[in-house]
C-alpha cells in the first residue's frame, strides 16, 4: 500500500477524517459535498494492535485511494495516533498531524469513523483550530444510517463565565415571554445598554430578532435555551 506521508503541496481545503474500517464514511461526504483536485485528503487512524485490524484498515484505505484517484485527487494523507495513552498526549498528536497540513486555507474535520477517543480528541483539537483563528468546519457522521450533523462553532464556543448577569436575566426573560419587543427589554434600563448586550447575545448566536412593524422582537435560539439550563 502506497500511504503518503511527504509534505502537503498548495491546497485549498484540508479534509481531515477519523478513519477506521469503513471507507464510506469518507466517500460519502466527499460525494456530497464535492471537492476540488487542489484538496486534500487526510485519515488518522488509532494505530493497529492485531494484524486482522491492519488488513482491514489497509483494505478501507485502498477504497478511499480508489475512488480520489477516479475523481484526479492525489493528496491523499495517512497518519497513524497512539491512542493507548491519555487523551491530552492523543490531542497533542493530532495537532502535530494538523500542524503538517498549516497552510491550507481552510479546515473541515469528519468526525466518521475509529474509535471513539480519536473522535473525541479530534473534536478538540478542531475546537482549538477554530479558536485559533483558522476557518474551520465540522461534521459528525451516524454509524446506523447515512446522516451527518454539522456541529455548529457557536456551540463549541458556548461559555458561561463570557455571560454577564445582565444578560442572563435578558435571557431568562425571553424565556418566560417567549419573545419581546426591544422596548420591553428596556424597561428600568438603559437603552445603550441593553442594546449593547443584545448586540453581544447576537454575536453569540444566543437569540435573534424579526422586524414586526418598527418594532424588533427578539427570541431566544436553541443555544441560548441550552446555556440556560446549564446556568439553572
Amino acid at each position: 500500500m502506497r500511504w503518503r506521508h511527504d509534505k502537503m503541496t498548495n491546497s485549498k481545503v484540508a479534509r481531515i477524517f477519523t478513519f477506521g474500517w469503513s471507507p464510506e464514511f469518507v466517500v460519502r461526504p466527499l460525494v456530497e459535498e464535492g471537492l476540488s483536485k487542489e484538496d486534500i485528503v487526510v485519515l488518522i487512524a488509532s494505530k493497529p494492535e492485531t494484524e486482522y485490524a491492519k488488513k482491514r484498515v489497509e483494505e478501507a484505505y485502498k477504497h478511499v485511494e480508489s475512488f480520489l484517484q477516479m475523481a484526479g485527487v492525489s493528496n491523499l494523507y495517512y497518519r497513524e495516533v497512539d491512542t493507548n495513552k491519555d487523551i491530552i498526549y492523543i490531542c497533542r498528536d493530532i495537532v502535530k498531524v494538523v500542524k503538517e497540513f498549516d497552510s491550507a486555507n481552510s479546515f473541515k474535520f469528519y468526525l466518521t469513523g475509529g474509535m471513539r477517543v480519536l473522535v473525541i480528541a479530534t473534536l478538540i483539537v478542531a475546537r482549538l483550530l477554530h479558536l485559533s483563528g483558522k476557518q474551520t468546519g465540522i461534521k459528525l457522521s451516524r454509524e446506523d444510517r447515512p446522516i451527518s450533523y454539522t456541529i455548529p462553532i457557536d456551540l463549541l464556543e458556548l461559555s458561561v463565565e463570557d455571560t454577564t448577569k445582565t444578560q442572563i436575566e435578558i435571557l431568562r426573560r425571553l424565556k418566560f415571554q417567549g419573545e419581546a419587543r426591544f422596548e420591553d427589554l428596556a424597561i428600568g434600563r438603559s437603552e445603550v445598554t441593553v442594546r449593547k448586550h443584545l448586540t453581544k447575545l447576537r454575536e453569540r448566536g444566543l437569540v435573534n430578532y424579526t422586524v414586526k412593524g418598527r418594532k424588533q422582537v427578539y427570541r431566544l435560539t436553541p443555544l441560548g435555551e441550552i446555556l440556560l439550563d446549564v446556568v439553572g
